[in-house]
């Protein structure tokens, strides 16, 4: 009999000024030690946070990075 395992896969996103910024936090959090890996491209992102109908700038004004990281987890 052969068992299957259900996973999911989990994000984290770590928003920095700058590239360097990211990965030392990364390492910093120790989320390779926790079998996270790089989803994608790191780079300058626009956010916008929404509410409901209406969305913000939660950093207006700013130059920011955005690095997403992701790991296999059982559900």
């Amino acid at each position: 009999m052969t068992r299957t395992r259900s996973e999911t896969e989990e994000f984290v996103t770590i928003i920095a000024p700058s590239t360097g910024d990211a990965m030392r936090q990364f390492k910093a959090q120790g989320l390779d030690r926790q079998g996270f890996a790089i989803a994608g491209r790191i780079g300058q992102h626009r956010f916008s946070l929404v509410d409901g109908p209406h969305a913000a700038d939660p950093f207006p004004g700013q130059s920011l990075v955005a690095a997403t990281f992701s790991r296999r987890v059982p559900v």
